[in-house]
């Protein structure tokens, strides 16, 4: 608990961007019905706005999570910390995010208005997911996770700022295209903040290990481009 508080601590700015998000997601929970907060959420659906939320949802595929992790551990040597705890935060944020899949087996949205004779359809129902695996946000979580990471290891202002913004995007991406409901992307959101905070503190944990730490240091000896860095305190 000491080491979770001193990470929010050391990137208030960003967990409190987060606090705000989650007071304006609530509101918005307490305000509508799962299926009208849907409806109300996907009013404007234009050709260029489903090339645009279609290509920003990737961001949350495992994917492009993975493939982001293996360029910085393989590309940007003095940073190959960043890509183990990113991984890190994919791997444990998906394994919990696929167990409560699995428990609640919330229905799809396109599932949930057929079983529930809602008049309602969208174009992007002929392509969105079926299935019983709607709570949580698999694609959030991951996105969530990476943002939470990415913005420990560089804490400046405007990049936090950023990776919010992209988390949004991608959270209301699975809305748009009709995968998900608010709620499912609220717990995605949530899983992926803990996760990828839990990520940062469980990797410097095994790295200060002494066996660890001791292994590493003589990696650091044979080879000159291996390198710990610790997070940015800026």
């Amino acid at each position: 608990m000491n080491s979770f508080l001193k990470v929010i601590t050391q990137n208030s700015f960003f967990y409190g961007l987060n606090l705000v998000l989650i007071a304006t997601v609530i509101l918005q929970l307490c305000s509508f019905s799962q299926a009208d907060g849907f409806i109300w959420l996907n009013q404007f659906h234009t050709a260029i706005l489903n090339l645009i939320f279609e290509s920003i949802t990737f961001l949350g595929d495992g994917w492009f999570i993975i493939v982001s992790a293996v360029f910085i551990l393989l590309f940007v040597k003095k940073h190959r910390k960043l890509a183990f705890i990113i991984l890190l935060s994919y791997i444990s944020s998906g394994i919990f995010a696929q167990i409560i899949k699995n428990i609640i087996a919330a229905p799809r949205p396109k599932v949930y208005f057929e079983l529930h004779h809602y008049q309602y359809y969208l174009d992007t129902f002929a392509s969105s997911r079926i299935g019983f695996n709607s709570f949580p946000s698999g694609h959030t979580a991951s996105f969530f996770a990476l943002a939470t990471v990415l913005s420990n290891y560089c804490k400046r202002r405007y990049i936090c700022i950023s990776l919010l913004v992209l988390s949004i995007l991608v959270g209301y991406s699975r809305i748009y295209l009709a995968h998900h409901f608010l709620m499912d992307v609220f717990a995605g959101a949530l899983i992926g903040v803990v996760f990828g905070s839990l990520s940062v503190i469980w990797f410097n944990k095994i790295i200060e290990n002494p066996v660890v730490k001791k292994k590493i240091d003589s990696l650091k000896h044979s080879s000159p481009s291996f390198s710990n860095p610790t997070l940015s305190q800026q």
